[in-house]
């Protein structure tokens, strides 16, 4: 299937591998991350579960849109498929979180959790002084208050520390400068990821009038002539096809990040990571990320195209 925005590429070259890359970083991070991590203990497990979430989010689309299900499921609906398109902009949204951490480690990690924190702590006083003296709802009060009370316990934490943390901000007011002020490396490539075609995303899960825009006649196809159902199914398999190749170049963002950081050893990750990106470069949305920051990347952190020495 060719679309003006994407080459045709075969799934099998970078599909299955994505996957079990993203498995192998993943439990790398787990097991091994926190004597590389320069941050706080608690860090390592954030950036676990970022990665663990952009890997199921990527597995969902190709899980809706295997041929398959698309086939032989007399329920499936191409609806379904386009539905879950604003999970696009969560998994930027993770791909911002890790590189902020991963930037400055101690900062960045201590703000990300403390503010996590604030926030739940808000929400607990706002349902108090809105339902407290209610018996039905006392109970649940201060059994969250109380589990809040010793996440701050484990990890060293007093009320009133998270009370002066600055919140982590979005990715959108992360991007915001003082007027006359330049952004940075970071904040230039993340820019990238929200403005043009990846704009779409956020009007999906905004649902804007843009984000509508590529979106709305596929929530009632039925409206659609008889006759004009051929061209709607062959825009929905070039709408999907180009959707899953960006799902994939924003996992293979995320892990790249991840080992750029950490350089784990073994599992020939440096050389997957190479054959992956070889794989989806034929998009150009994906190769421009590749060259505006991922090929010096691993250059710069000798993340090597050249096989690994792996005793495994």
């Amino acid at each position: 299937m060719k679309d003006r925005e994407l080459l045709d590429l075969d799934a099998r070259t970078f599909q299955l591998p994505l996957d079990e890359l993203a498995d192998t970083l993943a439990l790398k991070v787990q097991r091994e991350g926190e004597k590389r991590f320069s941050g706080p203990a608690f860090g390592v497990p954030d950036i676990y579960f970022l990665i663990r979430q952009a890997h199921r989010i990527y597995e969902l689309f190709f899980y809706l849109n295997a041929d398959e299900r698309r086939k032989n499921d007399s329920g499936w609906n191409v609806a379904y498929s386009i539905a879950v398109l604003p999970l696009v902009r969560c998994m930027i949204d993770c791909l911002y979180n890790v590189t902020a951490i991963l930037n400055d480690p101690q900062s960045k990690s201590n703000q990300f959790r403390m503010s996590g924190y604030k926030q739940m702590f808000d929400a607990i006083e706002v349902d108090e002084k809105r339902y407290g003296g209610d018996p039905a709802w006392d109970p649940y009060i201060a059994r969250y208050r109380a589990e809040m009370d010793l996440e701050l316990r484990r990890n060293k934490m007093d009320l009133d520390e998270i009370r002066a943390v600055k919140t982590w901000p979005t990715l959108s007011r992360y991007l915001q400068v003082k007027k006359g002020a330049s952004l940075t490396a970071h904040q230039e490539f993340l820019k990238r990821l929200t403005y043009g075609f990846w704009q779409e995303y956020s009007g999906m899960a905004h649902a804007t009038f843009h984000g509508l825009m590529r979106t709305a006649i596929f929530y009632s196809t039925r409206d659609v002539p008889h006759e004009e159902q051929p061209r709607l199914e062959d825009f929905g398999d070039r709408m999907i096809s180009t959707h899953l190749c960006r799902v994939s170049g924003i996992l293979l963002c995320i892990l790249t990040e991840v080992q750029a950081y950490f350089r784990f050893d073994g599992a020939r990750i440096n050389e997957r990571l190479h054959k992956i990106w070889d794989a989806v470069l034929p998009a150009l949305e994906i190769k421009e990320l590749y060259e505006g920051r991922y090929a010096a990347l691993m250059k710069e952190r000798g993340i090597a195209r050249d096989r690994e020495f792996d005793p495994i």
